[in-house]
């Protein structure tokens, strides 16, 4: 049994290549099927977020696993993801794993989101069955780790997030005080740039959306005004900073769109997209008088908020290396099952035929019991030993290592009793 990681992150590809790499439904169910369909992969979870794309795996051999679930991936995106591709297998996918549900790995060290991003793809695969006895444990062992760091370090402390990293790169081009606002998404992204804008003094906030009633829920905790999709080339003529954060599939701001709305115009228009897939086409940057942000602009607040937490950093690393040494125990016990039941299941096959030989020789013959018997122990006792004693015939061995291994077989030649018989002492 192992464990492994194939990822594209923001530290191996640019925002648009793990954009392409998005998968709703029920694309996402027909990827997971597909691994699931290959014989070396037991088990998947998919996590994906605005800056990564992950594929966990468990399975019977790893190498076998690894090689078709990167096929799998080459296969379903194309081979240009192959120069972006990341693999790694046992403990180097424990403490990356680890590192991500603590934030370590985020372009936004410290950001909160990340957690429930990792517990909704353990959800994702847990109640289809895609996961099972050694992702879950893992997964769930990641988010205990992502909470205890939060609680013993300060990595969470101020303003940590994708959106508030947007909300600064923004005021920086175009000051955000006494402007208006459009804001296209009310889902957990876009509330947290509701509330960041609101820290910015006095502003006009539209609030662009598909669903009245969330819209007007969204509206009334925000103080915006809240308009359908329909408005929103109307809006942008006199807005002055637009945030995208929808999870929308397709472009929903196109270049048209734009170059319509700033025509005539003297003012700049500031275009801010954290979506994932982008929701504002590229080539806006090409108008004159616009200024286009994607969430790949944010690298260098990730560097220097980096910098910052450094300190809170180190100490993660050090509770992710305590919780890293007490898990990689619990996984390897997994593995040593995973044979101990392969083994009872071998030696459970051999008595049930035996018993079944037994008693059609009881049904059809006039042998005695005590003879029958005789013959069912001998049998099992030779096909139970067969293999290990051919094994050890062919196989050079040491004298220390076999008496190691013979008296571990028989338990420093202490036959074992009868359950019955240690219950009753």
């Amino acid at each position: 049994m192992y464990v492994a990681n194939l990822r594209v992150t923001h530290r191996t590809a640019p925002i648009e290549v793990i954009d392409r790499m998005v998968l709703t439904e029920p694309k996402r169910r027909e990827f997971c099927e597909l691994l699931l369909s290959k014989s070396d992969i037991g088990e998947v979870i998919v996590l994906q977020t605005c800056n990564r794309f992950e594929l966990y795996i468990s399975g019977k051999d790893e190498e076998r696993g690894k090689s078709q679930a990167r096929k799998v991936m080459l296969d379903w995106y194309g081979a240009h993801i192959s120069e972006h591709l990341v693999v790694t297998a046992y403990i180097e996918t424990l403490k990356h794993l680890f590192k991500v549900s603590s934030s370590l790995d985020s372009m936004i060290v410290g950001e909160t989101q990340i957690l429930g991003q990792v517990r909704g793809a353990l959800e994702f695969s847990s109640t289809r069955q895609y996961s099972g006895k050694v992702l879950e444990p893992l997964f769930q062992k990641a988010l205990s780790v992502g909470k205890r760091v939060r609680t013993e370090t300060k990595i969470s402390q101020g303003k940590v997030s994708i959106a508030s990293a947007a909300m600064d790169l923004a005021h920086q081009h175009n000051p955000l005080e006494n402007k208006k606002v459009l804001l296209v998404g009310t889902g957990n992204m876009g509330s947290l740039v509701a509330e960041y804008l609101n820290r910015f003094g006095k502003n006009e906030l539209v609030v662009i959306g598909r669903t009245p009633e969330k819209l007007e829920d969204f509206c009334q905790v925000y103080s915006g005004r809240s308009e359908n999709f329909a408005a929103l080339q109307t809006e942008l003529k006199d807005a002055d900073i637009l945030f995208s954060a929808t999870s929308c599939p397709r472009v929903l701001v196109t270049k048209e769109m734009v170059g319509n709305a700033v025509a005539g115009r003297e003012k700049p228009l500031t275009l801010v997209d954290i979506a994932m897939p982008a929701d504002i086409d590229p080539a806006v940057k090409d108008i004159q008088g616009v200024q286009h942000f994607s969430i790949d602009d944010l690298h260098d607040i990730s560097s220097q908020n980096l910098a910052a937490r450094q300190d809170e950093a180190s100490k993660a690393e050090a509770i992710i290396k305590d919780e890293l040494g007490r898990f990689k125990g619990k996984l390897q016990n997994l593995h040593v099952e995973t044979f101990l039941s392969s083994l009872s299941s071998y030696v459970e096959d051999i008595r049930q035929r035996e018993c079944e030989r037994a008693l059609s020789m009881l049904e059809n013959s006039e042998s005695d019991t005590k003879s029958v018997v005789e013959v069912m122990s001998k049998s099992l006792t030779k096909k139970i030993m067969h293999n290990f004693l051919m094994e050890a015939r062919s196989t050079p061995s040491t004298r220390v290592d076999m008496e190691k291994f013979v008296n571990t077989f028989m338990g420093n030649g202490n036959v074992p009793r009868d359950s019955d018989e240690e219950t009753e002492e």
